[in-house]
C-alpha cells in the first residue's frame, strides 16, 4: 500500500514539474492576425483590458504580424 502510494505521489509530483515548463517557456501564437486583434477588441470591450493595454497589445500584435 505505501509503494502504490508513493508511485503515485512520485507520478503525480514529476507530471505537475513537467507542466511548468521553467522561466523561459515562450507563448507561441499561431492564431492569425485578424483573430489576434478581434480578441485584443473584444478583451477591451469587455473590460479585460485597459485602453494602454490594448493599444500596446495591438501595436506589438501588428508588428508580428508584419514580420512575418
Amino acid at each position: 500500500m505505501t509503494r502504490l502510494w508513493l508511485a503515485t505521489t512520485a507520478i503525480v509530483l514529476v507530471t505537475s514539474l513537467a507542466a511548468c515548463g521553467g522561466s523561459r517557456a515562450i507563448a507561441q501564437n499561431n492564431d492569425t492576425c485578424g483573430k489576434q486583434l478581434m480578441d485584443l477588441q473584444s478583451a477591451l470591450n469587455t473590460g479585460a483590458m485597459t485602453q494602454s493595454e490594448y493599444d500596446k497589445a495591438r501595436d506589438e500584435a501588428i508588428r508580428r504580424c508584419d514580420d512575418r
